[in-house]
């Protein structure tokens, strides 16, 4: 038992660590892009490199969290309950998933600030509902936002409004690029994609987070690693 603080503030340090890198990060891209010496017509190459080293060395990190010294099985109470999905409900999810996904194809910015408050009232139910969790929780978000902070001190005051527009889509916009691309689409006609990963990314996390911390850290990583690239790739285009 008596081992169980120790645990416990370690957690709490990894999360809170976890806090401010993101901040941190996400202040300083601007000038880590001026310190790499990059222009529109010719980047340079560490802008590739430096975020494949942290891929590799976030990858190592989860190798290891097998032997950091977290308890096992504290899983929430109510995972121990098994889930049960009525016909209704199943009818009801199927249903709403295919008018979200229209709306975000006809109407994607319409359709994304749906999602967008279904996400934030999603986290407020399960930070209200699970206090155990709400520092992972937390986290979680500040992983996914965090890493664009320097749009609140660019020099262009409208990019803070399209900011606040596009905060649920811009966590995976690294992601969605590559997918509008694979698919043919541009992808400012098409910023659906990107509020659909965000929200498959969010619920993922909240369900990774009832898992266990070493799931959660895993998954922190690679959520922080996709935030700060696509806000590299966001700056790198606004200076187009």
């Amino acid at each position: 038992m008596g081992s169980m603080p120790l645990k416990y503030n370690l957690l709490v340090f990894i999360l809170c660590g976890f806090i401010g890198a993101s901040l941190l990060v996400g202040w300083f891209i601007p000038a880590f892009y001026a310190w790499t010496d990059s222009d529109q017509s010719r980047p340079s190459p560490m802008l590739w490199q430096v975020p494949l080293v942290l891929a590799i060395g976030a990858a190592a990190f989860s190798s290891a969290l097998p032997w950091l010294p977290f308890a096992k099985g504290n899983r929430s109470a109510e995972l121990r309950v098994p889930t049960r999905f009525s016909l209704w409900t199943l009818l009801l999810t199927t249903t709403g998933t295919a008018f979200m996904t229209a709306v975000l194809i006809r109407l994607p910015l319409i359709g994304g600030g749906l999602v967008t408050v279904g996400m934030l009232a999603w986290f407020v139910r399960f930070w209200l509902r699970h206090p155990q969790h709400r520092l992972a929780a937390s986290a979680l978000v500040a992983c996914m936002i965090l890493p664009y902070a320097w749009v609140a001190g660019h020099r262009h005051g409208a990019l803070f409004p399209m900011f606040i527009t596009l905060c649920g889509a811009l966590p995976t916009f690294f992601p969605a690029v590559w997918i509008s691309h694979l698919l043919g689409v541009f992808f400012p006609d098409s910023p659906g994609i990107a509020f659909l990963l965000t929200a498959v990314e969010f619920a993922a996390g909240l369900w990774l987070i009832r898992l266990g911390p070493k799931r959660t850290i895993a998954y922190l990583l690679l959520v922080g690693l996709v935030s700060a690239t696509g806000s590299l790739m966001f700056y790198q285009a606004i200076r187009a």
